[in-house]
């Protein structure tokens, strides 16, 4: 009878832990693609950038270059921190390291924030004193 009980507990844990999802996974609404179902690129991906005193470099589809060198049949003409340069027979090509994120920079504070600001402190400092 326990030798039944412990039998059946086990199969009932292996059927529970086949039926929960993995938590980490991202939501099937997300369009996240699986590990299985990688994008495939149609030209040279840009994978990563090195800046370094005195050297730049790019690794280009999976190839270390630095600026100046050859990939393909294009030159790689200039490095920057988010994307390189790359000119050929058929003009500039630029790759981007993150090519779906654009980079917006935040509007600096207006005037009069900066000035209640400082009021506010000097308000506090006034208060702190003895």
């Amino acid at each position: 009878m326990l030798l039944a009980l412990a039998l059946a507990g086990g199969v009932a844990q292996a059927l529970a832990s086949e039926a929960l999802p993995d938590p980490t996974r991202p939501p099937v609404e997300a369009g996240v693609e699986t590990a299985g179902a990688a994008a495939v690129a149609s030209g040279p991906v840009l994978q990563s950038v090195m800046i370094r005193p005195g050297r730049r470099t790019a690794v280009i589809s999976g190839q270390l270059l630095a600026e100046g060198e050859r990939f393909g049949g294009a030159r790689l003409v200039r490095i920057s921190e988010g994307e390189v340069v790359l000119a050929g027979p058929e003009g500039r090509q630029t790759l981007k390291l993150f090519p779906g994120v654009e980079k917006h920079f935040a509007r600096p504070p207006l005037q009069e924030t900066l000035q209640r600001g400082k009021n506010k402190s000097k308000r506090n400092s006034e208060q702190k004193a003895p």
